[in-house]
């Protein structure tokens, strides 16, 4: 991990655009003798005290009054960068911080880069990387939900949980670091068992904060979802109702949706893209048929896919043609206009329809595509808005193949998804050796690569390409 900087850095920390106020944040070693250079006020900023605050007037460097400010005064080390830190609130709008961020650095501060502040936090030990990424998250979480996730992130929720795993990989590593001294004759397999054993125990605790992994990617990334079906069954009516607003255009004319649709709404916190597509038939028109390869491609991409049938015509042989196109496990089926058939006293909103029998592609004998054929499906009017809460929690099921996102998970980020795989990798090799008698020293460096795996989620091993990356997902001023 590199040293904290000492040069001073500025850079707008509020939105562009119009508003009550703005701020100019600068931090570095010199952060307070850069602002006291530019400030004007009843008392000077160099001597203030930590955490103060100071009325006054920024001037450049020719005299001239720029803006009325107030200056927040923070000294090292309890700041958000570990560093002296000044933030002048100046008037909102785009003129007066860019005016203001200009006389900084006139004053010697240069422009910070993206994260450049967050960074500093993170080098100067005050976060640690997963903190820094729950920083980014809270900034673009899309859902309350996600932002709880983040927020639990930022206040160690996570870091506590990887520390005790790094405890034990610690003291499991060393055990079988102890062996290399020791010919392989004179290893009692009574010692290489127990010591399999505290592996056994870092594989178990890597396999916990793994459990619940899909949720949390879902609830920070967001998931798609593609609304497919022949023309006219009420494909874009239902993105209409689900948006719960008028988006798509919606007429009797088959072929009216030509290009994909996209929308976002939040289903239990997660965000869901609705990709509403065109029709799938078969047609000589140019402009139609793209939009039935990118309703194709839409339907390939997505998550999940909800498969939109007509209920007043029922299941049609082109119906199971098209759900033979699709991964049956990611599909939910939509039997929409159920306004148009009568109903019975009893009926839940739920039937069972013959969808992938004949006509359907991909069915290898009568045997199976019988045993097969019938699913489950919701039953909606989109144009009624009747039958939503059952689809989306039919939606719900699909995403998240049961698992409830009422807690919050441990992991939702895709990159310490990946090293957390790689830890439980290096670990089971390693218990395999120690179980197979197999060379100690091999399992010793099994045993290091999953320490310094863990370690490039919290920052001690994260290589410099993963952490510019990841600073990069910053605004600047953050």
């Amino acid at each position: 991990m590199r040293d904290v900087p000492g040069d001073t850095i500025a850079a707008i920390a509020t939105a562009i655009g119009p508003g009550g106020i703005a701020i100019v944040r600068i931090t570095g070693t010199a952060a307070v003798l850069t602002a006291d250079r530019i400030f004007r006020g009843a008392r000077r900023l160099a001597g203030a005290s930590s955490h103060t605050v100071h009325h006054g007037h920024i001037i450049d460097l020719t005299g001239r009054e720029v803006d009325e400010v107030l200056a927040t005064v923070m000294l090292a080390p309890s700041t958000y960068t570990t560093q002296d830190v000044v933030e002048f609130g100046c008037h909102g709008g785009a003129m007066p911080a860019r005016r203001v961020l200009e006389v900084c650095l006139d004053a010697g501060a240069r422009m910070a880069r993206r994260g450049e502040f967050t960074e500093r936090a993170l080098l100067g030990g005050r976060i640690d990387l997963v903190q820094a990424e729950a920083i980014a998250d809270i900034v673009s979480a899309k859902t309350r939900r996600g932002l709880e996730f983040a927020l639990g992130q930022l206040e160690g929720a996570l870091s506590k949980r990887l520390g005790l795993l790094r405890e034990e990989l610690l003291v499991f590593r060393a055990e079988v670091e102890s062996l290399i001294d020791f010919s392989d004759d004179d290893i009692e397999s009574s010692t290489l068992t127990a010591i399999a054993e505290l592996g056994h125990t870092c594989a178990c605790s890597v396999d916990l904060l793994l459990s619940d992994c899909a949720v949390g990617a879902a609830v920070r990334e967001g998931v798609s979802v593609a609304i497919v079906g022949r023309p006219n069954v009420g494909k874009s009516s239902l993105l209409n109702a689900l948006l719960r607003r008028e988006r798509a255009i919606v007429t009797a004319m088959p072929g009216t949706t030509r290009d994909a649709i996209e929308e976002t709404i939040d289903l239990e916190g997660v965000p869901v893209r609705l990709i509403d597509t065109a029709g799938w038939r078969s047609t000589a028109d140019p402009a139609e048929a793209e939009g039935v390869a990118r309703a194709q491609a839409a339907a390939a991409g997505a998550d999940v896919v909800l498969l939109v049938l007509d209920m007043a015509s029922g299941v049609t042989n082109d119906d199971k043609v098209i759900a033979g196109q699709l991964d049956r496990q990611r599909t939910v089926v939509v039997l929409n206009k159920r306004d148009l058939v009568p109903r019975t006293n009893g009926d839940c909103g739920l039937k069972t329809v013959d969808l992938f029998g004949t006509g359907a592609a991909g069915t290898t004998s009568r045997g199976e595509t019988e045993k097969a054929s019938r699913v489950k499906a919701v039953e909606v009017s989109a144009l009624r808005a009747e039958g939503l809460v059952e689809l989306q929690r039919a939606m719900s099921v699909a995403i998240f193949e049961g698992t409830s996102v009422s807690a919050a998970p441990a992991v939702t980020n895709v990159r310490h998804v990946d090293a957390l795989r790689r830890v439980g990798q290096a670990v089971r090799r390693a218990i395999s050796l120690l179980e197979e008698n197999g060379p100690v020293e091999l399992a010793a460096i099994e045993a290091a690569d999953a320490t310094s795996s863990l370690g490039e989620i919290t920052g001690e091993t994260t290589p410099e390409n993963v952490l510019q990356h990841i600073f990069e997902r910053f605004c600047v001023g953050k």
